[in-house]
């Protein structure tokens, strides 16, 4: 025989209550879309997209806008093939309040979060070019008086700077050299290892430096991608043959390991560090690296889109955006599990950068953006390039 127990009701009630879920704050981010077709921003508010508006008289037909917020300033450029930088007062996308012309075409930003981003008070540092001169610098821009003060020369083929403590470090394309910007002036650092060969072989590669294209960091070390490059080379490193290498540098510029991928052409031009994983996008893959860093174990290679880009990390650093340039979505990768949570469908054909705002900063584009928009101008096909155009 079985003896019934009863159990009183009432004191089940604490125990329920426990296990009850809390209130649950949104998980669900605020940011912007820039990219082109045609060249605009779209505001996305907890998730949501409340709506967009064009960039007016900005050059059209291209594909690639980096940009970069700072207070109520937004910075665009059309990175690699124009040496002109619009500066839009917000919210008025109407026309640029300010277009300035760099000395040579102005690399990519690509920045992953702002506190990687080269800037010094008010004053944003930036990679410009000029392959027909053999000439490159990186340049001041000074946001609070919305002028160039000043350029320094560092090489031949500078490309997007970023910040590591109070120092600025900036990769030479052409060139196996990573220039530091300090207080004491600039310093060029050699890149070399005895690189093995990983595509062709039979065909035995000579003693050979490396060419970064892309670097970021966690605030520790410098994580790059690139090819590798025989001295005295100073065509393009980046051939059909050339696929590309993740490296990871000290902060003094000493190659800590390195991991070669199949990655072709363009390589790996989107880099993103978050909880001990870096995030590097291949657009002809179509595909995402996820590396253990510093070391770079491979964790997984996520499949997503069709030509993913940049990839940016929120405020927490518990997801990575990226965006598909030909695709025309933004997909949201969580950074614990490695699994695309999210996808977003932006209202420009080529989306290329996502900047993580506040609320305060989402209220004043609110009024400026709407479900509908239009741009300016007459369309024509875009233009699809990537870097050597002499500066337009």
């Amino acid at each position: 025989m079985y003896k019934k127990i009863f159990f009183p009701l009432f004191l089940l009630l604490p125990l329920l209550l426990l296990l009850q879920p809390g209130p649950q704050s949104s998980a669900e981010d605020t940011f912007i879309v820039v990219g082109g077709g045609p060249p605009s921003i779209a505001l996305y508010i907890d998730g949501v997209y409340v709506g967009g508006a064009a960039l007016n008289d900005v050059w059209p037909n291209y594909t690639m806008y980096d940009a970069f917020l700072w207070r109520d300033k937004l910075v665009v450029t059309i990175a690699e093939v124009s040496k002109w930088i619009y500066i839009f007062h917000l919210p008025d996308f109407s026309r640029p309040a300010v277009v300035l012309r760099a000395p040579g075409n102005v690399s990519h930003f690509l920045y992953y979060k702002p506190e990687v981003a080269p800037l010094e008070g008010s004053t944003l540092w930036l990679a410009v070019f000029n392959t027909t001169e053999k000439r490159g610098y990186i340049c001041a821009l000074d946001l609070s008086t919305e002028v160039i003060q000043s350029c320094v020369p560092v090489g031949v083929y500078p490309h997007a700077p970023v910040k590591l403590g109070t120092a600025l470090v900036t990769p030479l394309i052409r060139e196996p050299y990573v220039v530091y910007k300090t207080d004491g002036g600039l310093k060029r650092r050699l890149v070399t290892v005895s690189w093995p060969p990983y595509v062709n072989a039979h065909d035995k590669l000579r003693y050979s430096y490396f060419s970064f294209h892309m670097v970021t960091t966690d605030g520790r070390y410098i994580y790059g991608e690139g090819h590798t490059l025989e001295p005295g080379y100073l065509l393009s490193p980046i051939s059909i043959h050339s696929h590309t290498y993740l490296v990871t540098l000290s902060p003094t510029g000493e190659v800590i390991s390195y991991y070669p991928t199949s990655a072709l052409p363009p390589g790996l031009p989107g880099l993103a560090v978050c909880r001990g994983k870096l995030f590097a996008t291949s657009p002809l893959e179509g595909a995402v690296y996820v590396m253990a860093t510093p070391h770079l174990k491979p964790l997984s290679v996520i499949k997503l889109g069709k030509a993913p880009w940049g990839v940016f990390a929120n405020r927490d650093c518990s997801r990575v955006y990226v965006t598909d340039i030909i695709g025309g979505e933004v997909y949201v990768i969580d950074v614990d599990t490695l699994s695309v949570v999210k996808r977003f469908t932006t209202p420009m054909a080529w989306p290329h950068t996502v900047i993580f705002i506040d609320g305060a900063e989402a209220d004043m584009l609110k009024p400026a953006v709407s479900r509908v928009f239009s741009y300016n101008f007459t369309y024509f096909p875009p233009l699809l390039a990537c870097g050597d155009l002499p500066p337009s």
